[in-house]
């Protein structure tokens, strides 16, 4: 089993820059004019309660229970009028649809964990249609700090996981990703070097979007591999090569993602939009079995539902290791064979 927790504010919901400035509001409306660090990133611990404590800190005031629930009240307040005047906070494009997805997923079980507080997640998430009862929701009123929010988050769904991702859109996040060893899911524009997900691609920590520059790179992985190995003679021969591919690339015909350790291409996946096909998935054999090859197809699969809802296929031969691969995450074998190969076409519903 593999674990997906999300963030929620500027990963499933476009809430991140209201919430600041409310909260922002709530504590001088409680507080009065006390000084607050110019960013978020400037506390120690980026989470409401975490937050909070700093700011009593910082301006000599003794922490109560009554000034957590007075400005804990007055953010939700705030927070209702706003959803009132403005509308329902929208969700980030694909976010709900993924979240489904990974709930009927056999092989992955889903939690969320946000510095938020509880009071003020479940508003915005209601807001914007985004219900799930069945997902633990771990909370700023658990745990004042990040990594403690995240590691609770993953003991209400289970113990033992091949792997645990975490979809977040902040520098903080992918710290306490770092901290904890998990794989981080990079969301939003906060972190340096990375796209949005909206009208582009969600970039994985270790996963970056593949440019004309990764040709040699892709071919060095798509050759050293041992299961599916093709020569370049071969790759060209079936019309395969990287001038095709970086055209295709830039063409919009073709997505792709290289998996990086450090600065080198261990890894990559290949989409094509038009058929809803993820075309290639390959991973460096000294790299395998280190959940990159689950990264790089969720990252792929994603990609084909953000830009129209609904099955995505690939296809794979039976005979190879990949086919089982597919088979415990979910895919489906259609029964349709490839008509000039040993392959056969597998969907994922």
């Amino acid at each position: 089993m593999h674990a997906v927790i999300f963030d929620i504010d500027g990963t499933l919901l476009h809430s991140a820059e209201v919430d600041d400035a409310l909260y922002r509001r709530a504590v001088h409306a409680v507080l009065g004019d006390v000084q607050l660090r110019a960013t978020i990133s400037d506390y120690p611990y980026v989470t409401d309660t975490g937050i909070l404590r700093q700011i009593l800190d910082d301006n000599g005031i003794s922490p109560t229970q009554k000034h957590l629930d007075e400005i804990r009240s007055q953010f939700v307040e705030l927070l209702e009028q706003h959803v009132e005047v403005h509308g329902p906070f929208r969700e980030i494009p694909g976010a709900r649809d993924l979240l489904q997805t990974l709930i009927a997923s056999p092989v992955h079980s889903v939690a969320m964990a946000t510095g938020g507080w509880r009071q003020s997640a479940e508003l915005k998430l209601r807001s914007a249609g985004i219900h799930f009862p069945d997902i633990p929701l771990i909370t700023s009123n658990d745990h004042y700090e990040r990594t403690g929010i995240m590691k609770l988050a993953v003991e209400s769904i289970g113990e033992h996981f091949e792997s645990v991702s975490y979809y977040g859109d902040g520098p903080w996040d992918r710290a306490a990703c770092a901290e904890l060893g998990w794989q981080f899911v990079a969301v939003g524009t906060e972190l340096e070097g990375l796209e949005s997900y909206i009208g582009h691609t969600p970039v994985f920590r270790d996963i970056r979007a593949m440019g004309k520059d990764d040709m040699d790179a892709i071919f060095h992985v798509r050759t050293s591999v041992v299961e599916n190995h093709m020569s370049e003679e071969q790759l060209r021969e079936a019309g395969i090569t990287r001038e095709s591919i970086a055209d295709m690339l830039e063409q919009g015909e073709l997505k792709g993602w290289c998996a990086l350790a450090g600065d080198e291409v261990v890894g990559f996946s290949l989409a094509t939009a038009a058929t809803r096909e993820v075309n290639a998935l390959f991973v460096l054999p000294d790299h395998s079995k280190r959940g990159l090859g689950q990264a790089l197809l969720d990252i792929a699969v994603f990609n084909l539902r953000r830009i129209a809802p609904g099955t995505v296929r690939l296809r794979t031969d039976p005979a190879m290791p990949a086919y089982r691969f597919y088979l415990k995450r979910g895919w489906k074998d259609t029964g349709e064979a490839h008509e000039s190969s040993d392959d056969v076409f597998l969907e994922l519903e």
